[in-house]
């Protein structure tokens, strides 16, 4: 059975229902007031993606991102990897800096 959100429009708070499809359309109590004037929302739908799944469109959306090469870029797309797995951005970055110091370094000898 669906979830289904409302709004009631005597309160204005939002509440949520767990109804089958046939009886969305009645009538809904609002929990806060007790009214029954309440408008159906349309709800956000969430999409579960597997770690795989989620660097694989990383890597897609890396493609078209610009220059790999480009630091800058770089750094965009370790935040963006480290927001969708769910680590601290703060030390992917560290690690990233490091390996550009020691390219640089090793660019210098």
């Amino acid at each position: 059975m669906p979830i289904y959100e409302y709004r009631c429009l005597s309160c204005r708070r939002r509440f949520t229902k767990l109804l089958g499809v046939a009886h969305r359309d009645d009538p809904q109590v609002c929990p806060h007031c007790g009214a029954t004037d309440a408008k159906r929302l349309v709800s956000r739908v969430a999409r579960l993606r597997t770690e795989d799944q989620m660097l694989d469109d990383l890597a897609d959306a890396m493609e078209f991102a610009g220059d790999p090469d480009d630091p800058k870029t770089m750094r965009h797309f370790l935040r963006e990897m480290s927001a969708a797995m769910d680590e601290d951005p703060h030390e992917m970055e560290e690690m990233f800096e490091e390996e550009l110091a020691s390219e640089a370094s090793s660019d210098e000898a």
